[in-house]
């Protein structure tokens, strides 16, 4: 409660005017009050004056969110809407506590780091007698109603071999692996949940391009999940021990930069690790110099390398006929971090390739904040506006830099009839 009373302030820089409901997508599907940035600013402030209830309609809009900035982005008085909702959860969290699912998986299998390969790995074994192939590349479909899932949600198979797992990533080094009589960029990557457990072929093309365009590459066995989807159901203290835990992970290595394939994660390590680690003053210089080494791996090959990864002759994929390929810009990636041009830059760099701009590209695809896990519904009619603007473009493929992104996207795809492939920017290099 402390905390959010102390954004009380941030709440009060709401002059109403609306601005944000032109572009939140949750307002646009649900069109109720509640549902905007305002509508939930008003509610928080009348909850911090005992006004309403914590419960009920406070605690549902609340939830009602995916944390994708749009109305920060848009706000005239800039008030840091994510941070205030962040804390309302926060707050929720500690007063009702997490749904049992999604607490069991946080404190039991996330928080310690060890039990969630194992768990994973079992159930990529079993994953057969739960859901089945669909018509779909990349996707499967539960065989029955499942609690969460539902009967028709297209998911994604576990990987066989994890991307940690695999012998030509435990092939490299987890310290400093660079040669010292050679000037050359050393870089550690960060895999992410995402491209450990779901997508190791991104993992590997990531590594691959980050060489081929001149880095030492690393990869610290000892990482674990960023602690962003701890942070969005508001179990905060759980995501703080990630932060921490991966902190001193790479803090071991002595890296030039730390690199993500995941929006997500690139956030999480640039933005939130600061919010969760930084007002120990004994962490606060540390996560600083931490944070300011991460780069997504789009700016990392672009801005830092110079894109030399981007040639026909590298890449060995100039050949043939080009496909048409279209770009989503994940929210993460875009509003969070402010990267836009270089995504874009890959594809429009990548042999094969003709990029095609699609309406609306920064609308959100509506998986953050948890959303698509505790509004399923909510979260996939959000997507229904991206499917729609991905039909119109005509593209062959749709490319985006989240795995997270990849996942709800390939679904959406599937659920509303858009004969796209779904892929990250790296895949088509």
């Amino acid at each position: 409660m402390d905390k959010l009373k102390g954004l009380t302030t941030e709440t009060e820089k709401c002059a109403r005017c609306g601005t944000c409901r032109s572009t939140c997508p949750t307002f646009r599907v649900l069109g109720r009050e509640g549902a905007s940035a305002r509508g939930k600013l008003s509610l928080i402030r009348a909850y911090l004056g005992g006004e309403v209830s914590g419960k009920g309609v406070y605690a549902r809009h609340i939830k009602e969110c995916a944390l994708c900035g749009a109305c920060k982005d848009s706000c005239p008085n800039g008030v840091d809407t994510v941070g205030v909702f962040a804390a309302a959860r926060s707050e929720l969290a500690a007063r009702e506590g997490l749904p049992f699912a999604a607490s069991f998986i946080m404190k039991s299998l996330l928080e310690p780091g060890r039990l969630m390969p194992a768990a994973l790995k079992f159930a990529s074994r079993l994953q057969g007698l739960l859901l089945k192939d669909s018509s779909v590349e990349s996707g499967l479909l539960p065989r029955f109603s499942l609690p969460v899932v539902g009967d028709s949600r297209l998911l994604p198979p576990l990987a066989k071999v994890f991307f940690l797992d695999m012998p030509e990533v435990r092939a490299l080094p987890e310290t400093n692996g660079k040669d010292a009589s050679i000037k050359q960029i050393n870089v550690a990557f960060y895999a992410g949940c995402g491209v450990n457990y779901l997508m190791p072929e991104t993992g590997l093309f990531s590594i691959r391009a980050l060489k081929r365009a001149g880095a030492s590459v690393t990869v610290p066995a000892s990482q674990i999940c960023c602690g962003m989807p701890a942070y969005s159901m508001g179990d905060v203290a759980t995501a703080r021990g990630m932060a921490l835990k991966n902190l001193e992970v790479f803090e071991r290595g002595g890296f030039d930069f730390i690199v993500t394939s995941c929006a997500t994660c690139g956030y999480a390590l640039k933005t939130m690790f600061k919010k969760l680690l930084g007002d120990d003053a004994a962490l606060k210089d540390r996560v600083a110099a931490f944070s300011s080494k991460v780069r997504d791996l789009s700016e990392m090959l672009v801005n830092e390398l110079r894109y030399k990864v981007f040639k026909g002759e590298v890449s060995g994929k100039g050949s043939g006929k080009k496909i048409t390929v279209t770009y989503h810009d994940p929210c993460h990636l875009n509003r969070a971090q402010g990267i836009r041009r270089e995504p874009r830059e890959m594809l429009a760099n990548a042999p094969g390739v003709e990029f095609k701009e699609m309406k609306f590209p920064c609308a959100c695809c509506g998986l953050g904040g948890g959303l698509s896990t505790t509004n399923y519904e909510l979260s996939i009619e959000i997507a229904r506006r991206k499917a729609q603007s991905v039909k119109d473009s005509g593209a062959d493929v749709l490319a985006t830099a989240c795995p997270g992104c990849i996942v709800q996207l390939r679904d959406a795809m599937h659920r509303y009839g858009v004969d796209v492939k779904v892929v990250h920017v790296v895949d088509l290099l």
